[in-house]
């Protein structure tokens, strides 16, 4: 006597033109109360393949992690130290520390060894905001806020630039970034109270471009950057934890939405020695 799923699978083949259904594939109770002109198969799910890791990847985000609990200026182990350690091959190495000194976290020293960076970030010519470019190196990103106050605009330069008037409400927000609790920039920025009311009641400790994109649905699309090198005054250097004097960069970024509106003036100076640029140049044919 057949089998009840030997049965079934004769049931099925013949139901769906082919020679033979395997007895594994058929839930036994698959056919109960339905018709003979409605017979269906339940086939058992297959288990879905996991995505492999290249492995100098997934060395790169265990160096990263080894790297980040090291003080800047420190030596690494050499590569075949690594190779050792980790169980991988030296090219699987290789491949992954030049990642991350394309990432600036380390550099090469010629006959001497590579270093832990000195908490230096390099500025992309590409529109990010700070927290992304801090979280893309691995780093936490955090803010002080300094002062948030609704105000006016006094200065016609300022009202041009977020196309209002004088005499227009704003807020100011003046705020230190960090990156793992290092600061590296100071940033007030200046938005139009009709364009994002309430903001001060939000938690102005986490991205601005995020509220702007979450909670008021305008997220920045497109930005103006003007870069112009300074000297840090005496309550500049102190918020920043540097000497007086010290050399900084002043990134004056205005950010627009999808429908050309101004959203933010932002003065952003940002430590000189911990910042550097990073850009592609294109030789003409």
């Amino acid at each position: 006597m057949e089998s009840k799923s030997a049965t079934l699978s004769k049931i099925a083949a013949k139901t769906f033109g082919v020679s033979a259904i395997s007895e594994d594939i058929i839930e036994p109770n698959c056919f109960m109360g339905l018709s003979s002109h409605t017979h269906s198969t339940i086939l058992k799910p297959m288990a879905t393949a996991k995505k492999v890791v290249p492995k100098h990847v997934e060395l790169r985000e265990k160096l990263r992690g080894r790297f980040q609990r090291m003080s800047p200026n420190a030596m690494i182990p050499s590569a075949r130290d690594l190779a050792k350690s980790y169980k991988v091959s030296a090219m699987t190495v290789r491949q992954a520390l030049v990642a991350l000194q394309q990432e600036g976290m380390i550099h090469s020293v010629p006959g001497l060894g590579t270093f832990i960076s000195d908490h230096k970030m390099s500025k992309r010519l590409t529109f990010v905001s700070f927290s992304q470019e801090v979280i893309e190196r691995g780093m936490k990103p955090s803010a002080k806020i300094v002062s948030a106050i609704k105000t006016t605009i006094s200065d016609e330069t300022l009202a041009e630039q977020l196309q209002l008037k004088v005499g227009d409400p704003i807020y100011k927000i003046e705020r230190v970034r960090f990156a793992d609790k290092i600061p590296m920039a100071l940033e007030q920025s200046c938005i139009s109270a009709e364009l994002m009311p309430g903001l001060l009641d939000q938690d102005l400790n986490t991205s601005l471009y995020e509220i702007f994109k979450n909670t008021y649905e305008k997220p920045v699309t497109r930005a103006e950057c003007v870069v112009s090198p300074v000297n840090l005054n005496k309550r500049q250097a102190d918020l920043l934890e540097t000497e007086f004097k010290s050399a900084a960069l002043n990134f004056v970024v205005i950010a627009y939405d999808a429908r050309g509106r101004a959203l933010e003036r932002c003065s952003s100076i940002k430590h000189g020695d911990r910042y550097d640029f990073k850009y592609s140049i294109q030789a003409e044919s």
